[in-house]
């Protein structure tokens, strides 16, 4: 491992030099992806989670393992304690009716019997076993003789695996494992607190995760602008787990150049944001008049939007080539009321008719190219970081400022549509990648360097499940170690280092370049 002094002297995202230790102890090609393929069946388990969680699957499809027809009602609450992955599961089984209990998650079928859950008492109430491949080729499992259905989801994913691998961040979803601390930790004891090295090695993790957002991202230029890229970006990071998936397709289906062709250039930004509001409502099906929704209830305000909004609708929706949405399909459930996907929706329309002309893109492109000579260079990035995120937080509407849904309780006073926490998420995991590859296609190093400095800059964001588990396994309790993640940029680190390792049971502790590079330091030390 390198000395701290070659780790203070890079200072841009050109040196992946996370990569290049991975690539020394695991033998990863140079420009491979961290994250498992679909090739050799090599998925975490967290994976499988998600896609079952977030049912990305073909519904109206589902067979089990013995030929029965399944509908899943509801996947269940995901379990945080000991024993089955989720709980209250709800499933429509052929021949059988409405059958409720816990679900149990594996990569591979064989996993049941490998983990020992055939004797466990605590997976009695398995009503379902859901894996991606069935490598025992077995039509059940059993535990007390009793034959538990399997579901194998391969065949039945609503995309590509290697694309779900893409779009699922497993940051929005829960992690299980327990907050102990691991083998690294033991082995940082005996670094000196004053010792920088971990910090750097999280700077570096953190980088690699920006690179592998960003190289993705690059991918899509052939067929996209770099607006309809960022446009699409927000939309997603608006559905949090929930609703990506729909804030995804709502995207796709409803285009930047959709927009600009079918709403007027001519009107007031207020009656814009309305017009995109009726498109963007009308094409994801959560119109009033679409889901059947009652009116009797709405006070007059609400009164008075609906119509206006649905008579818009009625307007522009004869012009859209793609089919509107099926309303059913947005999740209201297990969100608060501020994250709900009207809102959500309200938002993107405000920030859309607030940069009608000019496009979001170059607005916050502009930010970074706004120097002001009279501050130093921290102040100028500090700076740059607030007016680009402003551009979020400063969205307010009318009606949606103060309801979360159609006809909803009105609210005491106006809320922001997007509020800072989410404003900070978008800056580091859309802004810094999509400007990066801006930069990377344009060879302007003066960006690129202004991104990098505010990727540094850039205060921790809050804490979220993956970050306080990785916080507890390579810190423990110590305080003072656990003081070195002081920013968004280790943060990330934390995540990318789960991502590849802990996560894993394909490598694990016995090849996690962190702990290898630990062990590596202090054979060092005592030559």
């Amino acid at each position: 491992m390198s000395k701290t002094k070659d780790y203070a002297e890079v200072e841009n995202f050109r040196s992946p030099r996370y990569r290049e230790v991975v690539k020394r102890y695991c033998g990863v090609r140079e420009n491979a992806d961290l994250n498992y393929s679909a090739k050799g069946k090599k998925i975490k388990e967290q994976l499988v989670k998600c896609i079952w969680s977030g049912l990305l699957l073909k519904k109206d499809k589902l067979y089990t393992e013995d030929g029965l027809r399944i509908e899943v009602i509801s996947p269940g609450r995901w379990n945080l304690e000991e024993g089955p992955d989720f709980k209250g599961t709800e499933i429509l089984l052929e021949g059988k009716g409405i059958v409720k209990g816990d679900v149990e998650i594996h990569v591979c079928s064989n996993d049941w019997i490998r983990h020992g859950h055939n004797k466990q008492r605590e997976y009695e109430n398995v009503c379902l076993h859901v894996f991606m491949w069935n490598d025992r080729k077995s039509k059940f499992v059993k535990i007390k003789g009793h034959l538990i259905p399997q579901l194998e989801l391969y065949n039945y994913l609503e995309y590509k695996l290697d694309k779900l691998i893409e779009m699922i961040d497993i940051e929005d979803y829960p992690h299980t494992g327990g907050a102990n601390a691991g083998p690294c930790q033991k082995g940082l004891c005996s670094i000196s607190s004053e010792d920088k090295w971990i910090g750097y090695f999280l700077d570096f993790a953190g980088d690699e995760r920006i690179l592998i957002k960003t190289n993705r991202l690059e991918k899509r230029l052939n067929t996209q602008t770099f607006e309809q890229i960022l446009y699409e970006a927000i939309m997603e990071s608006l559905g949090y787990k929930n609703n990506t998936e729909q804030f995804r397709h709502l995207a796709s289906v409803v285009s930047v150049n959709d927009i600009r062709s079918l709403i007027p250039l001519d009107v007031s930004p207020k009656q814009r944001s309305k017009m995109i509001q009726a498109l963007l409502f009308g094409m994801a099906g959560l119109l009033p008049d679409q889901s059947l929704s009652t009116k009797d209830m709405m006070d007059k305000d609400s009164l008075e939007y609906v119509k206006e909004i649905e008579g818009m609708w009625a307007v522009v929706k004869d012009d859209i080539k793609n089919k509107p949405m099926d309303g059913k399909l947005w999740s209201f459930k297990y969100s608060r009321p501020g994250n709900f996907p009207t809102r959500r929706i309200a938002a993107i329309s405000r920030l859309l008719a607030g940069n009608f002309e000019t496009g979001v893109f170059r607005i916050i492109l502009k930010s970074f190219e706004r120097i002001d000579s009279n501050k130093n260079e921290v102040e100028q990035i500090k700076t740059i970081i607030k007016n680009t995120e402003s551009v979020f937080l400063e969205l307010y509407d009318d009606y949606w400022s103060y309801y979360y849904t159609f006809g909803g309780k009105r609210l005491k006073g106006p809320e922001r549509l997007i509020g800072r926490e989410r404003s900070a998420i978008m800056f580091i995991n859309i802004i810094i990648p999509v400007l990066l590859a801006y930069a990377r296609k344009r060879e302007d190093m003066v960006l690129e360097e202004g991104l990098f400095r505010a990727y540094k800059l850039h205060p921790k964001l809050s804490h979220n499940n993956i970050t306080t588990f990785m916080s507890c396994r390579i810190f423990g309790q110590d305080v003072q170690k656990r003081n070195i993640v002081n920013n968004a940029r280790r943060q990330q680190g934390l995540i990318q280092i789960f991502k590849d390792f802990c996560e894993s049971d394909d490598i694990a502790c016995k090849r996690c370049v962190l702990l290898l590079s630990i062990n590596s330091m202090l054979s060092k030390q005592r030559c």
